[in-house]
């Protein structure tokens, strides 16, 4: 890349990161309640003015509804998604003011007995999630509320300067991260030692092992890292997303699990066999409450391509 671009490049990364810092500065001036209704308009805002986000999420619910639901119904999906990631970015930007008494008040979890003791069994636990609900109040819950000793498998964010933010905020709270591209001796020892990891599964990532899965009917590119972490490991695994209320104000941890481990001497088929079944549970959870799932990422895009 030409030195005058690279500059350029540097220049909008700063850009972005002083204007999320001043939005976040006045985000923090505001109650709860109002900073997540704040969140909600803009995230409206965004969806009547980001013309390809908003075609691209119109996209993808008429693949995986095309035959089930109305263009008009679709539409009302597609604007909801807008709505809760406005709510979801407004929460994040709350995230130094995420006291315990917060969590516990705004987060419903009515049965924490099963995935608690498997955290605490020595054998380490795998949380597969999804980027459905705020996936990132997960962690501070299970950090600050369940006890847990936990680690996250992030993605680092192209803008280094949000990447450290978003990081930051993810180790305050107690979490471990370790990024995509680092050796996997640390987050396999973290695991091996009795730690607990999360990981997003769910989107179509470029560079890393897969397979593809049926996915709302197509077949889509599933990474298969996870699958191998859990049976290379002997880690229990869950899954477990969390859902926003009709309010938008509050949240519910939706969890399953102990989750079976696929049995037989062929490796690659029970890899197979595990991925098939974290990506059937989420199906079933994102079409329950389709509103909540990023449909702007095109989960088939490797399959477009060949």
């Amino acid at each position: 890349m030409p030195k005058k671009n690279r500059t350029l490049q540097r220049l909008r990364r700063r850009l972005v990161y002083w204007g999320a810092r001043l939005a976040q500065a006045l985000v923090l001036l505001l109650p709860f309640d109002a900073a997540i209704t704040l969140g909600g308009w803009l995230g409206r805002l965004a969806f009547a003015v980001l013309r390809r986000q908003r075609g691209m999420t119109l996209e993808h619910l008429a693949i995986a509804f095309g035959q089930e639901k109305k263009e008009a119904e679709r539409r009302d999906i597609a604007r909801q998604v807008f709505i809760n990631a406005g709510r979801d970015a407004a929460e994040i930007m709350l995230f130094p003011r995420w006291s315990d008494e917060q969590l516990r008040q705004r987060i419903r979890f009515d049965n924490p007995e099963p995935i608690v003791q498997a955290s605490r069994s020595g054998n380490g636990l795998v949380i597969l999630g999804g980027h459905f609900g705020n996936w990132e109040l997960l962690g501070a819950y299970g950090v600050r509320i369940l006890g847990m000793n936990a680690g996250v498998i992030a993605r680092r964010l192209s803008n280094p300067h949000l990447d450290h933010l978003i990081n930051g905020y993810r180790r305050n709270v107690g979490l471990k991260v370790f990024l995509r591209g680092e050796p996997v001796r640390g987050f396999f020892r973290h695991l091996t030692r009795g730690g607990t990891l999360a990981i997003l599964n769910d989107q179509d990532v470029r560079k890393i092992d897969g397979i593809f899965v049926d996915f709302f009917g197509r077949p889509a590119h599933t990474p298969t890292g996870p699958a191998e972490l859990i049976l290379r490991s002997g880690a229990v695994w869950f899954l477990a997303v969390m859902k926003r209320s009709d309010d938008g104000r509050r949240h519910e941890l939706l969890c399953q699990g102990p989750l079976p481990i696929p049995e037989g001497e062929d490796h690659a088929a029970r890899v197979r066999c595990l991925t098939e079944e974290y990506v059937r549970r989420l199906e079933d959870i994102i079409r329950r409450y389709p509103d909540q799932w990023m449909w702007m990422h095109n989960r088939w895009e490797k399959r477009s391509q060949q």
